[in-house]
C-alpha cells in the first residue's frame, strides 16, 4: 500500500504543448515509489525544477494537507486563497490545465503535490523523519463525514470484515502490468459515488444466523427505535411530560419536568409503571433502504438455504445521500437504493471475496436476492495503457449519455489477485 506521503524518484520528463507550441515554463514529470516500482500518475511542475534521479516528496490525491508554511503556495497562490485549487479541507485533487501532450489534444490532469525533497529537510530541519513525513507535515485522509440518513449505532466496524477501499491502479502500475501479462481476464465496473454499505450474516454458539449491517465506519442498530421521552400519566397538570436530562448535581442521566422542576434518573424511572415512554423512530438510510427492499430477510433465507454465511457489499446511493460530496454525482437525485458490487465468506472467520470462479458470487446471489449489482465487462488488455484505453472509452460513453461516472473497479474475474480503482480524472478535477 502506497504511503500519504513518500519520496519518490524522477525518472521522466515529457514535455507539454498548447496550440502546437512547447510550453516555456511547466512540463510533467513521471516517477518511481520508494519501493522501486512505476506510478502512474502525471503531474505538472516547474520546468527543469527535476533534473531525472532527482528525489521528491509526493503527496496522494485525495489526502488533505495542513495550514503550514511549506504549503503556503499551494492554499494561499500568490497570497489570495481565493485562488487555491484545493478541495474541502484543503484535499489534493485533480488539477486540469488545457495543454496536452504531443501529437494529442486531449487536456492533460495533474494529480497529487510533488515537491523537491530539499525543500522539505529545509523545512523539518532537525525533525526529518521518511517513515514520520505524514504526521510531520499534517497530512490526513480525507473521509467524507457521515451526515445524511445517520441514525443510531451499536458499535465500530466488524474486526473480522476489511474495509473496501480499493488502491488507485496508478499507485501499483507495476502489478497490475505483472496481471495482465499473466494472461488473466479483468472485470471492470462502474463505481458507484454513495456511501458504503455492508450486510452480513454470522453464526452463533447455536448455529442461529446473526445479521449485521455497517457503514464504512460503524455497526447499526438494527432496531432504529428509541425512547424519546415519558409521559406521566398520574400528573393532570399541564406538563405531564420528562425530556432527556443530565443532572450536574448528581452527575447522572435522567428525565426532567419543566413544570415540576422535578429530576428522574434512568435508573429510577425503569419501576415506575406510571411513567409511559414515547416512543420515536430514528431516520437510518442504511438500515430502512435495506428494509424498504427486504434485503435482510432474503439474505438469510439464502445464508440457510446454502449453509454458508456471507457478507454483501454494496453503495448506498440516492437522493439526500452525499457520498464523495462531488457535484457530478449522476446518481445524486435518484430514489435511494443500493447496488452490490462484492460478496464476502465469512466461513473462515474473516471475510474473504468471492470472485466469480467461487460459488457464491457477485451475479448468483445478487440475482437470487433480485437486488441490483454492479454487472461487469470482462476485458482481456494486452498492456497496461490498453487497459486505461478501456477505461477511457468508458467515461467517455458515459459521459455522451449524460453520466459523468466517478470511476472504474478493476478486479480479477477468477482470482483475487487484483483489485483497483481507476478515477476519472475529470469527476472531481478542478480547472
Amino acid at each position: 500500500m502506497v504511503k500519504s506521503v513518500e519520496l519518490v524518484t524522477i525518472n521522466k520528463k515529457i514535455p507539454v504543448f498548447k496550440n502546437g507550441e512547447e510550453a516555456e515554463r511547466i512540463e510533467v514529470v513521471n516517477f518511481t515509489f520508494s519501493d522501486g516500482n512505476e506510478c502512474g500518475y502525471n503531474v505538472i511542475t516547474q520546468k527543469d525544477l527535476y533534473k531525472i534521479g532527482d528525489t521528491a516528496c509526493y503527496i496522494q490525491p485525495d489526502f488533505c494537507i495542513s495550514d503550514l508554511p511549506i504549503f503556503e503556495s499551494f492554499i494561499r497562490p500568490f497570497g489570495d486563497e481565493k485562488k487555491c485549487r484545493l478541495g474541502k479541507n484543503y484535499r489534493v485533487r485533480a488539477l486540469k490545465f488545457n495543454f496536452s501532450f504531443e501529437g494529442s489534444n486531449d487536456p492533460i490532469y495533474s494529480f497529487g503535490i510533488l515537491m523537491p525533497s530539499s525543500d522539505v529537510v529545509a523545512f523539518l530541519k532537525n525533525k526529518w523523519d521518511v517513515e514520520a513525513l505524514p504526521e510531520l507535515l499534517g497530512v490526513t485522509k480525507y473521509e467524507e463525514p457521515e451526515k445524511s440518513g445517520s441514525g443510531l449505532t451499536a458499535g465500530p466496524f466488524p474486526s473480522f470484515l476489511y474495509k473496501t477501499d480499493e488502491e488507485n491502479i496508478n499507485n501499483i502500475k507495476t502489478h497490475v502490468t505483472r496481471i495482465i501479462e499473466s494472461g488473466q481476464e479483468l472485470g471492470l465496473t462502474i463505481k458507484v459515488d454513495g456511501s458504503s454499505w455492508t450486510l452480513y450474516f454470522k453464526r452463533d454458539d447455536e448455529g442461529n444466523y446473526v445479521p449485521g449491517i455497517c457503514s464504512r465506519g460503524q455497526t447499526k442498530k438494527l432496531d432504529q427505535s428509541y425512547i424519546k421521552g415519558y409521559v406521566d400519566i398520574n400528573h393532570d397538570g399541564e406538563d405531564n411530560s420528562y425530556h432527556k436530562y443530565f443532572d450536574q448535581e448528581t452527575k447522572s442521566n435522567g428525565w426532567f419536568n419543566d413544570e415540576l422542576e422535578r429530576f428522574i434518573s434512568d435508573d429510577e424511572i425503569g419501576d415506575m409503571e406510571w411513567m409511559t415512554p414515547i416512543m420515536v423512530k430514528a431516520t437510518d438510510s442504511w438500515i430502512d433502504v435495506a428494509n424498504k427492499f427486504n434485503i435482510i430477510e432474503k439474505t438469510k433465507e439464502y445464508c440457510e438455504k446454502h449453509g454458508v454465511e456471507l457478507v454483501l457489499r454494496g453503495e448506498l446511493n440516492g437522493s439526500g445521500l452525499k457520498g464523495s460530496g462531488c457535484k457530478n454525482n449522476p446518481d445524486a437525485k435518484l430514489e435511494q437504493n443500493i447496488k452490490l458490487f462484492g460478496i464476502d465468506s465469512l466461513e473462515s472467520g474473516f471475510s474473504i471475496r468471492q470472485h466469480y470462479g467461487n460459488e457464491h458470487n457477485l451475479k448468483k446471489v445478487a440475482e437470487e436476492l433480485g437486488v441490483n449489482y454492479t454487472e461487469s465487462v470482462t476485458v482481456k488488455p494486452a498492456s497496461f495503457d490498453e487497459l486505461i484505453r478501456i477505461c477511457d472509452d468508458i467515461f467517455e460513453s458515459e459521459k455522451a449519455a449524460g453520466r459523468l461516472i466517478e470511476g472504474i473497479v478493476i478486479r480479477t474475474v477468477n482470482s483475487n489477485d487484483l483489485s483497483c480503482k481507476y478515477l476519472s480524472p475529470e469527476y472531481d478535477s478542478k480547472k
